[in-house]
């Protein structure tokens, strides 16, 4: 039975480029690769020979099932990689991988280099448990959003940004969770690394000095110190319904509606279903006359 093969690839440092990845490369029949260019690079330098096909974000789903079916057809051994690092983490591969087990194909990683871990051992964090989020949300009110909903599920969180959306990134965070704890690497296992470590207040205003603070990708990660109520479940009621509930409950309809507003509901929805309940009352009582 063939082998999907999920291989790391290093994230600047060839030297990170483990034997057994080069083994893989090297004995599989096919790379599935995000840019064929450059893993082409990648396999020049350890003399791999292997034939490359694109698999990226726009393909993967056709690649997909055109890579399985030959693989099933001829027996072959395959491997995906993407640029940098582990593939199906923030990077294409998932859709293959999913493919493959769907047909009864073995997946196996060849583990090696990935951002994420990288950036969370230089953090200087106390790290029991954390989240990935890979890219976060460009729009401010819903990256705002998505931190906060962050900051309320765990104490740690990991994203990739790019250089030239950091500081929007740190100020977002700085607008809604002004506590949180930074730890922000840069073209990490390159020779020109950095990380850059405080408060969220402390980090902006050194990438903020910096004039080469744009150039290479970002990971950062986010200890939050902020207390964050962990959002509350919709009800399962209509709000005509919890309108209604405010009502048996000795409120006015104005205090029921206003009760309504205080949960966080949309403002012009609930104007609606107060309407909607006023008519039916109002309609009762001429049924009643």
């Amino acid at each position: 039975m063939p082998i999907l093969y999920v291989v790391a690839t290093p994230i600047g440092n060839l030297g990170d480029m483990s034997p057994r990845a080069i083994e893989t490369l090297k004995r599989v029949s096919l790379i599935a690769a995000e840019d064929t260019r450059v893993t082409q690079r990648l396999l020049s330098a350890f003399d791999i020979h292997t034939p490359l096909t694109s698999c990226h974000e726009h393909n993967e789903r056709v690649k997909a099932e055109q890579i399985v079916r030959r693989m099933l057809e001829e027996g072959i051994d395959v491997a995906v990689t993407t640029d940098a690092g582990t593939p199906c983490i923030s990077d294409p591969g998932s859709l293959l991988t999913a493919e493959a087990i769907r047909n009864g194909i073995a997946v196996l990683a060849i583990p090696g280099s990935t951002a994420m871990a990288s950036a969370l051992s230089v953090s200087g964090f106390m790290i029991e448990e954390f989240t990935f989020y890979g890219f976060l949300p460009r729009q401010k009110s819903d990256l705002q959003a998505k931190l906060l909903d962050m900051a309320a599920k765990s104490k740690i969180a990991v994203a990739h940004e790019s250089p030239h959306r950091v500081i929007d990134l740190l100020e977002a965070v700085q607008a809604v969770l002004p506590h949180t704890q930074v730890s922000a690497s840069c073209d990490l296992t390159k020779k020109f690394e950095v990380t850059v470590r405080g408060t969220v207040d402390e980090v902006l205003a050194n990438l903020r000095a910096n004039p080469k603070a744009d150039k290479g990708e970002y990971c950062l990660a986010l200890e939050w110190h902020d207390t964050v109520e962990p959002p509350k479940p919709p009800s399962e009621l209509s709000l005509e319904a919890r309108v209604f509930d405010g009502l048996v409950k000795g409120l006015s309809l104005r205090e029921s509606i206003d009760a309504l507003l205080e949960t966080g509901e949309r403002k012009n929805a609930v104007k609606a279903a107060g309407l909607r309940v006023k008519a039916i009352l109002e309609n009762e009582e001429n049924n009643v006359e």
